[in-house]
């Protein structure tokens, strides 16, 4: 065997290998933030304390490695802009408001119809319809997706938590179609350093305006992790250590490895990650049918993302 050859299925490993460390670490998210809100922070203000500690711990990664962050926003300002507004603070308001009347796993499988939605908008915006397999796979989702919220029940989960989770979805699928917009252009690492100082900076300035609720109670007691309280230290170093900094930045290493279908797709196990982190931290257990439905929703995800894997080159933004 040549050592090109070796060389490359080494690399191989060592993508696999971050993918699913990014995506694990993407999982724990979700448990760090219910366990502070449960506490009585505001998910507008976990979001914030999320997105510019990671923002400060990215800055200075930034400022070392110096990847031309000024040429990229001179560059491409207005889709950062954009990118921070939705794919950063959007995506992460949206879900974190969700955890507020959804379990976690509910929460996290309703945003994961974020790739459903991009083969969507690039059907009807681009003119590119799917193929037998993607709708296949869609048809699949949107079953999985009706035994989660059980449509058939009276009693079902609550229509706040499915809105807000419904709108996770479609900011993620901006993350999905300006990330791969701005990556011929932008490097990976000035988009997620620029994105989330542009994610915080917008809560921010909504959460001093009145429009968002941001609360970051200190003095908060009973932020429970495996039934022990931690701290709300604890809880957010986790959340901006782990959840944000590790899991973009493995994320990133993951996908100059092994490409961004593949990566996708290993990513997807996140929702597997946020299954078991909230059984094994919050107690949290999803009823069969709801399992079951998961299950599909993820096989659903995975037969749109490896149909038709060119679908996102250069999306119209228009």
């Amino acid at each position: 065997m040549s050592a090109g050859l070796l060389a490359r299925r080494d690399g191989t490993r060592a993508g696999l290998a971050l993918a699913l460390a990014s995506a694990a670490a993407f999982g724990l998210s979700g448990p760090f933030a219910k366990a502070l809100t449960d506490a009585g922070w505001s998910a507008s203000g976990a979001v914030l304390v999320r997105l510019g500690g990671a923002a400060v711990i990215l800055l200075v990664i930034l400022a070392v490695a110096r990847p031309g962050v000024l040429a990229a926003i001179r560059a491409d300002g207005p889709a950062l802009l954009l990118y921070g507004l939705l794919a950063m603070a959007g995506v992460q308001v949206a879900f974190f408001n969700a955890l507020q009347y959804l379990p976690v796993t509910v929460a996290l499988l309703l945003e994961y119809l974020g790739p459903i939605l991009v083969i969507g908008w690039v059907w009807l915006v681009r003119g590119q319809p799917p193929g037998p397999r993607t709708v296949l796979g869609a048809g699949v989702a949107l079953v999985g997706l009706s035994m989660v919220v059980q449509v058939w029940s009276g009693i079902g989960l609550r229509w706040e938590g499915l809105a807000w989770g419904f709108a996770a979805a479609v900011c993620q699928a901006a993350y999905f179609l300006m990330a791969d917009r701005a990556g011929s252009t932008t490097p990976p690492l000035v988009l997620a350093g620029v994105g989330m100082t542009v994610g915080a900076v917008v809560v921010g300035l909504l959460g001093a305006a009145g429009v968002l609720p941001v609360v970051v109670d200190t003095a908060a007691a009973g932020v429970l992790l495996a039934g022990v309280d931690v701290g709300w230290p604890v809880a957010a170093a986790l959340l901006i250590g782990v959840s944000s900094v590790v899991a973009y930045l493995t994320g990133l290493a993951a996908i100059a490895r092994i490409g961004a279908a593949r990566g996708s797709l290993v990513a997807l196990l996140e929702v597997v990650a946020s299954a078991v982190a909230s059984w094994l931290l919050l107690g949290q257990v999803p009823t069969a049918g709801q399992a079951f439905g998961g299950a599909l929703i993820l096989v659903g995800v995975a037969l749109t993302s490896t149909a038709r894997p060119a679908v996102l080159a250069e999306p119209d933004l228009r």
